[in-house]
Order: C-alpha cells, then sequence, then structure tokens
C-alpha cells in the first residue's frame, strides 16, 4: 500500500466508486506514488472549482487525473457528458503545466517531459462503452492495461517541477533575490537566496493538511517554521474558492502577521482561482483576536454581533492579570455559551496562545464546529497549558468537548489531527540549539520535558537512548530529513550561531552596528534580512535608540516595531527590523540578533525566560548572533558552547522537571496504530472488506469504543 494516499474530502466514505478505483491504484503503487482523492484542480468565479475524483503521480507511469461515477446505465448518454468533463479537466492541468516556467517538465513551447492522461472509471456500468472513447474503464485489468510503464521513468528533478504545480507552492511569497554576481556564491546573500529556493516547496504531510477539508474540527500542530501559517492560509484560500458564498474567519494574536496573512491568502486564491481576487469584504474576514472601535477583531464584533457592550482593555485589566481571557469569559457568561453563528468556517493561528475561552467563542461563532486551528506547544509566550481538545472546548454552557479521536474512527484514511515534523525555517544547529534551551537539557535543573518518547518523535527528533523515565541517561538527535536546510552542508556551526560577550551596554550595541554593517556591505544582505531581538524588556528602549542612531550615521534604516502600539506589518522594505520578542513572534528573517542576554542569568530557571529564548531564536532562517554583557561564564553561554561541542546530539539525564503533557490521548495513539495496521495488512493482500470483518470481532475496535 502506498504511503501517500491521500483522501482530502470525506465524500470518499460515500463513494463507491472512487473506492474500488484508489484500491486498484494501492495495489500496483510503491512508495513512490501519490494517489489524491477529491484534488482541487482549479477554481472559476462563475464556474466554481474544478475537482477530479483521483489524481495519481507515479514516476513509473506518469500522471493521471481519473472521473469516476456509479452509472449502472448508459441513460441519456450520461457517459459521453462525463468523458467530455474529464477530457476537460485534462486540457486544464495540461495548460497548467504548460504555464509553469520550470523548464524541466517541458519539451518545447507544447510539449510536456512526461505522461499525462486522463480516463472515465465507471465499474459497474452493465451497457457497452461507445467505441470512439478510448479511456473508459469498467474493471481492474482496464485500469492496469491503460498505465503503461513509460520508456523513460520521470526524474526527481521533473517530479519537483510536477509538485511545484500541484501544491500551489507558486502562492508562496518568495522574497525577491538579492542581486550578487557569479564569484558571490559563498557569501550570506547567495546562500539565503538558496535556501528560500528550497523552502518554497510543500512536502506532502503540508500540501495534504493545507488541501484535506473535512466537515469539523481539525488540528494541525508543528514546531516554529513546519509551515503552520502558509498551510492555513492556503486551506483558507482553497475554502473560499470552493464555496465563494460562505463566510470565513482567519484569526491570530499577533497584529504584525496581519499583511503577511492577507498577502498570502490573496497569492494563493489567485493561483488557484486564475487569477481573481478574494473578496475580504463580505466572504473571508481577517481578524486580530481581540480588536477594538477603530480595529476590527473577533472579540469586539462578536459583541456587537450578540447585542454585548464590549469591554476595553483598561477595564478588563482592572479585574484580571489575564485581560483578554477575562472579557472572552466574560462574553461566555453574557450570552450563556449560546452566540450567533455568523461564519460558516473559523481558522485560528497561534493557537498555542489563546485560553480555551476564546476557543468556544470561536466555536461558538461557526456553523457545524467547522473549526481549524494551528499551534506549536513549545512556543508558547504566556505558558499556558493547552489541554486535550475535550476539555479545551467543554464549558459550563452546555458545550461538549471536541474529541478528534472519536471523529477520526468514522474517516481513518484521513487525519484530523496532522502532525508536521520538519522544520523548514531553521537550520538544524539553531532549532537543536533552542529546544535544548527552553529544556533546560545542560542547566544543572531540568526545567522542561516531556512525559514520553513519542513527543520527541513528534517534534522530528529520534531517541536513541532512554525512555523518558527519571534516571534514564538520553541520547536524542535530529535526523537531517526533518531539517533539511543545505545550509548546514555549507556553513560552520560556529558560522551559523555565533556568541558575543561585550564588557557593556555600549560596546555591545558597537559590535551590533558593525555587525550588521558587515553583513550588508561585505554580504550583499538586505536591511530587511535582519531582525535584532531585544531579551532585556527593561534596556530595549535604550538598546534601540542607540542602534537606530549608530545604523542611521551609516545611512542604513531601521524599523522599530516597540515604538509603535499597534503595527499591522512586521518587515519594511530597506529597514533593519527591532523587535522585542513577543512582537517578533511568527515572523522570522535570515540573519536574527537576540541582544541583551544576561538578563537571562538572573532567571535561569524561570520557564517563560527559557520560553522567551526558545521564540527569539527560532525566529531565524540560517543566521543567529547571541549577545549580552559579561557573558562568558553566565549559564546561557556555557549550555549554548555545550550544545555545539556535543555535536547537536542531546545527551542528558532525565530528571524531575514540569512535564509537557501529550496531546495525544490513547485513543488518537490507538487510531494511528490502527491505520498502520490496515496499511501493512493490505500490503500483504488483505481487502477492506476482510480486515473490516476482521476489526468486528477484535479487541482492538472494542478497546476504542470503551473509551467513547
Amino acid at each position: 500500500m502506498s504511503n501517500n494516499l491521500n483522501i482530502l474530502s470525506d465524500t470518499f466514505y460515500n463513494d463507491e466508486a472512487s473506492k474500488k478505483l484508489v484500491d486498484i491504484l494501492q495495489d500496483i503503487s510503491d512508495e513512490d506514488s501519490y494517489i489524491y482523492y477529491d484534488y482541487l484542480l482549479t477554481g472559476d468565479i462563475d464556474e466554481g472549482t474544478v475537482n477530479p475524483k483521483i489524481l495519481f503521480i507515479n514516476p513509473i507511469y506518469g500522471v493521471f487525473l481519473f472521473d469516476t461515477n456509479d452509472l449502472t446505465t448508459n441513460r441519456d448518454n450520461s457517459v459521453d457528458s462525463l468523458y467530455d468533463e474529464v477530457v476537460r479537466k485534462e486540457d486544464i492541468f495540461f495548460s497548467r503545466f504548460l504555464k509553469s516556467k520550470n523548464k524541466d517538465i517541458k519539451k518545447g513551447r507544447r510539449e510536456l517531459s512526461f505522461r499525462i492522461d486522463s480516463s472515465l472509471f465507471l465499474p459497474y456500468l452493465s451497457s457497452e462503452i461507445p467505441e470512439d472513447y478510448e479511456n473508459i474503464f469498467t474493471s481492474e485489468k482496464d485500469i492496469c492495461a491503460f498505465l503503461n510503464p513509460l520508456d523513460n521513468p520521470i526524474s526527481p528533478n521533473e517530479l519537483k517541477a510536477i509538485f511545484e504545480v500541484i501544491d500551489y507552492s507558486s502562492g508562496i511569497n518568495r522574497p525577491s533575490e538579492r542581486p550578487i554576481n557569479a564569484e558571490d556564491y559563498k557569501i550570506k546573500a547567495a546562500l539565503l537566496n538558496e535556501l528560500e529556493r528550497e523552502i518554497a516547496n510543500f512536502d506532502n504531510d503540508q500540501r495534504y493538511a493545507a488541501l484535506s477539508q473535512l466537515n469539523g474540527p481539525q488540528r494541525i500542530r508543528g514546531l516554529a517554521g513546519s509551515g503552520k501559517t502558509i498551510i492555513l492560509c492556503m486551506k483558507a484560500a482553497a475554502l473560499h474558492l470552493k464555496y465563494p458564498q460562505k463566510k470565513i474567519l482567519y484569526t491570530f494574536m499577533t497584529k504584525s502577521l496581519y499583511d503577511y496573512i492577507e498577502l498570502l491568502i490573496t497569492r494563493f486564491y489567485k493561483v488557484m482561482g486564475n487569477g481573481s481576487i478574494p473578496d475580504f469584504d463580505k466572504c473571508i474576514h481577517i481578524r486580530h483576536s481581540w480588536g477594538g472601535r477603530n480595529i476590527k477583531g473577533v472579540y469586539y464584533e462578536a459583541c456587537k454581533e450578540n447585542n454585548i457592550l464590549p469591554l476595553s482593555f483598561r477595564d478588563a485589566k482592572i479585574n484580571s492579570n489575564d485581560p483578554f481571557n477575562y472579557v472572552c469569559n466574560q462574553l461566555l457568561e453574557d450570552t450563556g455559551g449560546e452566540l450567533n453563528k455568523t461564519y460558516d468556517y473559523v481558522i485560528l493561528d497561534e493557537a498555542q496562545d489563546f485560553n480555551a475561552s476564546f476557543y468556544q467563542i470561536c466555536r461558538g461563532i461557526v456553523k457545524d464546529d467547522c473549526i481549524v486551528w494551528g499551534y506549536d506547544n513549545l512556543q508558547n509566550i504566556y505558558d499556558i497549558n493547552i489541554q486535550d481538545t475535550v476539555t479545551t472546548f467543554e464549558n459550563k454552557f452546555g458545550a461538549k468537548g471536541i474529541d478528534l479521536n472519536k471523529l477520526q474512527f468514522d474517516h481513518p484514511e484521513m487525519n484530523n489531527d496532522v502532525v508536521l515534523p520538519k522544520c523548514y525555517r531553521n537550520p538544524k544547529e539553531i532549532l537543536v540549539s533552542a529546544h535544548a534551551i527552553g529544556f533546560g537539557i545542560y542547566n544543572q535543573q531540568l526545567i522542561q520535558s516531556f512525559e514520553n518518547n513519542e513527543q520527541w518523535n513528534d517534534l522530528g527528533y529520534e531517541v536513541l537512548k532512554g525512555n523518558s523515565i527519571n534516571g534514564d541517561s538520553m541520547e536524542i538527535m535530529r535526523p537531517k530529513e526533518n531539517s533539511p536546510l543545505s545550509i548546514s552542508e555549507k556553513q560552520k556551526p560556529y558560522e551559523i550561531i555565533e556568541l558575543h560577550s561585550a564588557n557593556g551596554l555600549e560596546e555591545e550595541v558597537k559590535w551590533i552596528i558593525s555587525t550588521i554593517s558587515n553583513l550588508i556591505s561585505d554580504d550583499k544582505l538586505l536591511p530587511e534580512d535582519i531582525m535584532v531581538i531585544s531579551l532585556d524588556d527593561r534596556n530595549a528602549k535604550k538598546y534601540f535608540e542607540q542602534i537606530s542612531s549608530g545604523l542611521r550615521n551609516l545611512n542604513i534604516n531601521t524599523h522599530n516595531l516597540s515604538s509603535n502600539l499597534y503595527e499591522k506589518g512586521f518587515i519594511k522594505e530597506n529597514c533593519v527590523t527591532l523587535s522585542t520578542v513577543y512582537k517578533a513572534k511568527g515572523n522570522e528573517s535570515g540573519v536574527v540578533f537576540v541582544i541583551g542576554v544576561d538578563v537571562f542569568e538572573y532567571r535561569k530557571n524561570d520557564i517563560d525566560m527559557r520560553n522567551k529564548v526558545f521564540t527569539a531564536f527560532t525566529r531565524s532562517k540560517a543566521w543567529l548572533k547571541v549577545s549580552g554583557c559579561n557573558i562568558t561564564e553566565d549559564t546561557l553561554y556555557k549550555e549554548l558552547n555545550k550544545v555545539i561541542e556535543e555535536n547537536f546530539i542531546l545527551e542528558f539525564i532525565h530528571k524531575d522537571a514540569n512535564i509537557i503533557k501529550r496531546d495525544l490521548s490513547n485513543q488518537d495513539i490507538r487510531m494511528k496504530q490502527l491505520r498502520d495496521t490496515m496499511q501493512q495488512l493490505e500490503s500483504k493482500g488483505y481487502t477492506k472488506e476482510q480486515i473490516s470483518e476482521a476489526l468486528k470481532t477484535s479487541n482492538f475496535k472494542e478497546d476504542i469504543q470503551d473509551e467513547y
């Protein structure tokens, strides 16, 4: 059975003809095959979306579009119209490939380098097939004869170019490449150009997460840099295209993400919909979580929609140290948990930063629990413990919790709890260092830890030794495939991570200014490739004023986010970005300076401080510069050097620590085991009917149902 089966819609479970075709294709598939059910081919304002039932990609055979139908007789020449429709879809697909700028898939202006074909599969048709139609099939034998091996199989470069078209990755915002000369191929500008080309494609997990459309809730989890925001924006665009009359809400915590989200949704929508523009006025709303009189936000608009007077930040602050949670709970109290259903879909980005009360408001304003949320529970500024989905969504007003595992049981081939293990934002060296600091791996006291090895696996690590039990000697490494950026092969660790200890703040500022100047003049980076984050909140204003003044004297502009109470954008063209840790969240830069780290020493055993360091470090796409005053004997300096000395393999004794609970419940783990078991049995020749019958009499299914 192919490991790359992607059921993108739950209509599959009532589509018997497509089920039969999927079984046939799986029988002849290998691990390099890709099968998509209900793939979004294109969209048009007048026609709506065009979705072939099955998209099949195999390097041995080529690329195929299949439509299926449960027809038993050719009444009123219905086969003719079905055949014409699948041929039209093939023409659209062929045209999309021809428009691609990638020459790897072309032989000429109007010829592709690989086979693309289409077919109509009618397994229940009893009447004769019209003779003038070649590609209409009714049996497995017909399909196997249709899929002839190519004389020249599709090459890896061709396959990559094919997926660039299939996954709409051209919608990913690609910064303009920095102009360099041929002899400058080793400088940072050249390396950053190459890195950005590498990350401008989806892997199969990301592609599934973006294109799958469940009728109900879905959670997408992954590290910072695993592509959650890009995936959620693509999902919003696809939903808007497929259902142009439905209302979609996209909400988040960090205000500076607004422009980026709007840009991504627009780009994806244009690529999918042949250049059309999304309707941000009536249909798709991008909203900050709170909002106010001058800023549209979810809480503020929900109050207005339900005839409740919104509370201001000042009023909420008087009553609680957690103002947003206070106002959300108050809205639930005032409405008795019954809010008007104003949206058809709600998408929550940065969900790790929200309390259960905001989840419940979002659920309250959406129809049929069609809510999608993405979060990283290791990047949580407020250290909010997001519990399992049942306790997150249930409340005293009668709302039942959302049990993703129970819903999963109804469609085992789909996934409503997607984990993204690969990290594309950070080189391995920076990501492993950030985790080591965040957990306190080389601190005298382990600060945070996991309750089992599976959590390390979820994050893309491999446990070489130990079982995450107190006293265990642990050895953990990050496989190359889960941190695939090639910069790790072209730069030494001390080039990727640089530590600097200054004698005082003024000297530290001079080093920062000098280093930024060299990055721009010698390495030909753009000012907007550089971000400066102050870990020292108390002295951030002083740092930024001196850095801005010094860079201004060198004709280098800065964009100081900490000086603006509300700022929709993050990056400004031709400006170095200056930011607090909080405002930097969700954003990234080629080079990140984390300054004022001497404050870490006074809070080295504090979870909040270590989470801030983790967040700051993981803003970097390529290079990390860490500086502070007299830090050579400090904990952070020593821990970072220890990670580098150990070649980024984490070795430590598991001790008592704050345990980060795994969000997967026992039922969910069993469901994943069930999918794996089904795949193994099918690969050995068992049919789905045989497996289903066996499950009915096994304890496996009973164990799961008992949990419900």
